[in-house]
């Protein structure tokens, strides 16, 4: 039908007579990589749900193509009016589809997730999420898309708009949440050889001039704590299986009785090597209160080496620990620091001037294989495995 003016235009569209030329499909399909990080999440226990304004089958459809679990149970906004709050925090348990919905419905649905002890993080880039953006534990808003408001409402603005940048922020904070760990672990572990050494050489009624550590040598041993216990620790990369645990539970203290339980073992055990050793050099050459001294002193700083490549993973051995290691030259510096430092102060003059004595190769094999004993731990967990 052409139309020459205005004035040809028929009054209604049933006096039209148009003709279908042909129809225009719009899609916004998931990014490639979206799969992948719905894959990653299920195995670190964190569940990815849809909440959306589009139609049940189309949201069903794009979750299918991610492979999202439960994606053929699908909860509309008409669905929601009918529940009450208790019906829909059993509901959420295993339904992760939810369509037609509109602002009230989303605060609803992270509510429910709330009241049933779950963490919430709520993505959105509308003026419609807001409400439920503030409710959440974490608000994500779009940074390029996203609306002021929404932007104004969360926690964290997402400057890619991109799902895998919320999987990798959730990696680096667990681990960053395990090198506190291993940190505070660390610190019981390195002071109860300097602390215990102090109380046990009066009681076994050691001359002051014998003793294992002099005030010089706990200044020399703090200025090698510190470094690894505020640099190196904090610079461990993650664990392989980092992304393939549970969450860890909110309520958990950060240094728990398994933690502690380890740590204190590690502690005494370079205590009663450190202090071991050094009394039997001591006992066979009492006048020679310098070699037994550096014996003592150098299983302690190879202990500080050693400990933060065993217990850097608690599956991984420490070889593997090594190798990632010389990929980074802050964490290589600092190990390499400790051994260089080692050797100036036991094969220098400096030596004397700390009363010390310099180690044979023997004497030095002795002492590493004395700090490495966590190994066998982890030998047995997986032949256990």
């Amino acid at each position: 039908m052409v139309l020459n003016s205005t004035n040809d235009m028929p009054d209604t569209l049933m006096d039209c007579s148009l003709q279908l030329c042909g129809m225009v499909s719009l899609a916004d399909p998931p990014r490639e990589s979206v799969k992948q990080d719905v894959k990653i999440c299920t195995k670190a226990g964190i569940r990815v749900v849809m909440i959306t304004g589009d139609n049940g089958i189309t949201a069903s459809y794009i979750v299918k193509q991610i492979n999202m679990p439960n994606s053929d149970k699908i909860i509309t906004g008409d669905g929601l009016n009918k529940m009450s709050d208790e019906e829909l925090r059993e509901k959420v348990k295993d339904v992760s589809v939810f369509s037609r919905v509109v602002p009230e419905h989303k605060m609803r649905i992270v509510k429910a997730f709330k009241k049933n002890g779950e963490i919430v993080a709520m993505t959105g880039d509308g003026v419609n999420d807001a409400p439920a953006l503030k409710y959440a534990d974490i608000g994500i808003a779009m940074g390029k898309r996203g609306s002021e408001v929404s932007r104004e409402a969360a926690d964290i603005i997402l400057l890619d708009d991109n799902f895998s940048t919320i999987v990798d922020t959730i990696k680096d904070g667990r681990r960053i949440y395990d090198n506190i760990r291993k940190a505070v672990g660390y610190v019981f572990t390195i002071h109860i050889p300097s602390a215990f050494a102090a109380l046990f050489a009066p009681l076994l009624g050691i001359s002051p001039a014998s003793l294992l550590l002099l005030p010089l040598h706990v200044v020399l041993l703090e200025l090698v704590i510190d470094p690894t216990c505020s640099i190196v620790l904090e610079r461990q990369p993650a664990e392989h299986d980092i992304m393939e645990r549970s969450p860890p539970n909110p309520n958990e203290k950060l240094l728990t009785a398994k933690t502690l339980f380890k740590s204190v073992m590690q502690g005494f055990v370079i205590f009663g090597a450190s202090f071991g050793t050094y009394l039997v050099f001591l006992n066979q050459s009492p006048d020679n209160a310098p070699l037994a001294r550096a014996m003592g002193l150098t299983i302690i700083l190879l202990a500080n080496v050693l400990l933060v490549q065993v217990n850097s993973s608690n599956s991984e051995f420490a070889v593997r620990s090594f190798i990632r290691l010389i990929k980074d030259k802050v964490m290589l510096t600092v190990s390499l620091g400790t051994i260089i430092g080692l050797i100036v102060i036991l094969y220098t003059p400096l030596c004397g001037f700390l009363k010390l004595a310099p180690l044979s190769l023997n004497q030095l094999i002795i002492a590493v294989a004395s700090v490495s004993w966590y190994e066998l731990v982890k030998v047995v967990k997986c032949i256990r495995k």
